[in-house]
């Protein structure tokens, strides 16, 4: 699904860049994004036993008014291919689309507890240096990696996680180093 999702966003990419409304475009992807989280939602319209008409007049019922015409077609489009469940994913490409246009680099930081605002800056100057390029930052929290974090940018992985130095500093002294 990452591919397809991949190419309808390069093709909405393409569309709104003609017409030069990428914000619009942001905006109703970010509102049918948060519809395909319900997973009522997302059980009904992407249900091969649902007739499209009626999928298509639920789409429109819900989302006339607050997204574009474009945008509605869009979710019409994917409830006729059951793959509404994809909207997360193509507002995710489409994103990284226009990020990347911008000279932006997306960035992840995952740490063990949540970050203050003067840790989570640390970390994206630290960054940013690192890559030369502005970021744009997503925090996630996975207690797994104990303390520290990790982040990655494009390709490259920062370790700073406690787990792994615990887990260097096992295999040193298992070499007797």
């Amino acid at each position: 699904m990452a591919l397809s999702a991949r190419r309808y966003a390069q093709a909405i990419f393409m569309i709104a860049e003609e017409k030069g409304d990428q914000e619009q475009w942001l905006a109703d992807l970010e509102v049918l994004a948060a519809s395909s989280r319900n997973p009522d939602f997302i059980a009904f319209i992407d249900s091969p036993k649902i007739e499209t008409a009626k999928k298509t007049e639920v789409i429109e019922q819900a989302f006339t008014g607050s997204i574009s015409e474009l945008a509605l077609n869009l979710a019409s489009l994917l409830a006729s291919r059951n793959s509404v469940a994809s909207l997360a994913a193509i507002a995710d490409s489409f994103q990284e689309l226009v990020d990347s246009q911008k000279g932006v680099e997306r960035a992840e930081i995952v740490s063990a507890v949540e970050l203050t605002d003067e840790q989570e800056k640390a970390i994206t100057d630290k960054l940013t240096q690192m890559v030369g390029k502005e970021l744009s930052v997503t925090t996630y929290i996975d207690e797994s990696i104990l303390g520290g974090y990790l982040a990655r940018v494009g390709d490259r992985l920062v370790d700073g996680s406690v787990k792994t130095q615990l887990e260097d500093m096992r295999r040193e002294l298992i070499r007797g180093t």
